[in-house]
């Protein structure tokens, strides 16, 4: 009897043990849904600065939930990779400059934009293949995480439509796995 009670005790601690890691101390990542748009275009500012706008799902895998300090966007397209830094996000109109961002285990939805520093030479969207890598910095550590890479292809149609300073966008077919672009005058 005295062993069935010792083993129910300490069975019970461990499942108490485990349940505070889980709960309390684990730290757990950030993870980001498959974007439901990407959106190539322009910020409308007096230089017409490139721009990527996605909107998703950022959720913690802990309950602790997770603090972001920065994201950005790397593109690359065939040998030419460039960062689009400035990051802001929104969930209506207000959009509000990314410098800091609670991220919490059940989520926040909202459109993110990034766009390249002012400081950096114009970018043309050429027809090609595209690979989008998402990146977080997170408070405390020390580089960054990479949420996501969205690959999307082009075409020649949709860069000559960027080319007289309008945007693409792109929505995630799940039949074909892939992203569809759609010319559009304004901003998304």
């Amino acid at each position: 009897m005295v062993a069935i009670s010792l083993f129910i005790s300490v069975l019970s601690l461990i499942v108490s043990v485990l349940t505070a890691w889980f709960t309390l101390f684990r730290r757990g990542t950030l993870a980001m849904t498959q974007p439901s748009i990407v959106f190539f275009g322009f910020d409308f500012t007096p230089q017409q600065t490139a721009k990527i706008f996605l909107r998703t799902l950022l959720y913690s895998t802990a309950h602790r939930g997770q603090m972001i300090e920065q994201m950005y966007a790397r593109v690359h397209r065939d040998r030419e990779t460039r960062t689009f830094a400035f990051w802001g996000y929104a969930e209506a109109e207000k959009l509000s400059p990314g410098s800091g961002l609670y991220v919490s285990q059940t989520g926040i939805v909202a459109n993110h934009h990034f766009v390249l520093s002012a400081h950096q030479k114009p970018y043309a969207f050429e027809a090609g293949h595209y690979s989008i890598e998402v990146f977080a910095r997170m408070v405390g550590r020390k580089s960054p995480v990479r949420l996501a890479c969205i690959e999307i292809v082009l075409s020649p149609e949709d860069s000559r439509t960027l080319d007289q300073a309008k945007g693409v966008l792109f929505e995630f077919d799940p039949d074909a796995d892939t992203y569809i672009g759609c010319p559009r005058d304004a901003r998304p």
